[in-house]
């Protein structure tokens, strides 16, 4: 049994940085997973013309989304209490089928996505990437299998400023052919779960965005984190948000 609350070590003051003319993306911080402080892939961004959260778990704001975001269904990324909280009348939630089934009695508004999807508003275009595990946890079973059509988001303001969450992936194939990436948010905490330090650098560096954003790792893993921020290219700016 996963039980997800908010962490002691939580920075009482959210983090936040400006990510083009009108536009800020924010996190609340460290969540406690059973017993492990864990700086998670849950995101707020901001412009001047909506509010989007993306995997919103054990968050603290009263401000409503325009749209809600899920990459999947596990618990550190999917949470019904969250989502019921930032719901207005007209938030669109954009999920991957396995999310739907657990969702379709709170909203009509859903719009289930797959891999290698695009959904466009006047102020945003939504694009999909896949996102799974090469590597099993144990024998042959993975914890994000290719199988699920689990995705990342490419999201494209109206300014033109595209940013990239991964969601929970490996270093993958379909990751090399992104492009014209402002801000990369990967995860880092390794551990058969998704990519570590070394490799999402090695995705980074590849996409080459003007930002990186780690995140998905235990708040006390400095050593995956020196790790990352010592092999992205110095020419990217990276930002720890999890502090």
């Amino acid at each position: 049994m996963v039980t997800i609350s908010i962490s002691e070590k939580r920075n009482p003051i959210p983090q936040q940085i400006s990510i083009g003319k009108g536009a800020t993306l924010t996190t609340w911080g460290a969540i406690k997973i059973n017993q492990s402080h864990f700086f998670p892939s849950s995101f707020q961004l901001k412009t001047d013309d909506f509010v989007l959260y993306i995997d919103p778990v054990a968050i603290e704001t009263t401000e409503k989304a325009d749209f809600i975001l899920i990459t999947h269904a596990h618990p550190d990324h999917f949470s019904i209490k969250d989502i019921k909280q930032l719901l207005k009348k007209d938030t669109h939630i954009i999920c991957t089928v396995t999310v739907f089934k657990k969702l379709k009695n709170i909203t009509d508004k859903i719009q289930v996505m797959k891999p290698n999807e695009q959904l466009n508003f006047e102020t945003l275009n939504i694009n999909t990437v896949f996102a799974y595990n090469t590597k099993p946890v144990f024998l042959w079973l993975k914890a994000h299998p290719k199988s699920k059509q689990n995705v990342g988001y490419i999201l494209t303001l109206k300014n033109g400023v595209r940013i990239y969450h991964a969601g929970d992936t490996d270093y993958i194939p379909e990751i090399k052919k992104l492009n014209k990436i402002e801000v990369t948010l990967v995860p880092i905490g390794g551990e058969k779960l998704t990519m570590d330090g070394e490799a999402a650098a090695k995705i980074v560096n590849e996409i080459q965005p003007k930002i990186a954003i780690p995140m998905h790792y235990e708040i006390h893993n400095n050593k995956e984190l020196s790790r990352f921020k010592n092999l992205v290219n110095k020419k990217i700016k990276v930002v720890e948000l999890g502090k």
